[in-house]
């Protein structure tokens, strides 16, 4: 399975932000605190405080020079982080949110799931589609749903028991305090 950092750099690649540099560096990343897994801070509107601790990862800041910064926009592309298969297509409170097994799963009962979050998801993509690693498979949605929200891509990742039925695997069952679910940390995979 590809790491976190290898995947920023797809999502750099795949939407050529690291062109306008010209000398073959990389895109830069750049997190809020409230961007990042586990945190309470919002990185948005008042600035204030999460309902729960943020489950994943927000992802639309970036550097291509010391002196631009960049946020996504709707044009961006949302490339698959590995091969796998699309488990759910389901709502999100700015747009859809793909569900994804990829192949990683090590252990007989549970599976590790990926959530695409706030995208718009290929029109092709349906329930069961294969997918391969680096396809496009999404892009980032507009944030009209919440103006104070810029787009960006929300990416969470999920230990979760296989025999938890795949239309059950939306936020109602990841924001739940139910036992089939453990959120893990997608920047130490």
């Amino acid at each position: 399975m590809s790491k976190f950092s290898d995947y920023l750099e797809s999502i750099s690649q795949v939407n050529g932000l690291a062109n306008s540099m010209g000398n073959g560096q990389k895109v830069e990343w750049l997190f809020y605190c409230g961007m990042l897994f586990s945190s309470k801070d919002k990185w948005w509107g008042d600035f204030k405080f999460r309902h729960s601790a943020h489950e994943g990862i927000d992802i639309t800041y970036y550097r291509t020079r010391l002196d631009e910064l960049h946020s996504f926009d709707d044009s961006i592309k949302v490339p698959a982080m590995d091969d796998g298969i699309v488990l759910n297509i389901c709502d999100d409170f700015l747009g859809k949110t793909l569900v994804v097994e990829h192949e990683n799963s090590l252990f007989s009962n549970t599976r590790i799931l990926f959530a695409y979050a706030h995208i718009i998801p290929e029109k092709s993509l349906k329930v069961g589609h294969i997918i391969k690693k680096e396809e496009i498979i999404a892009r980032v949605c507009d944030t009209y749903k919440n103006p104070q929200l810029p787009p960006h891509l929300h990416f969470s990742c999920f230990e979760v028991l296989k025999k938890v039925p795949p239309e059950h695997l939306d936020w109602n069952l990841f924001f739940s305090e139910n036992l089939d679910v453990n959120l893990v940390h997608p920047i130490f995979l």
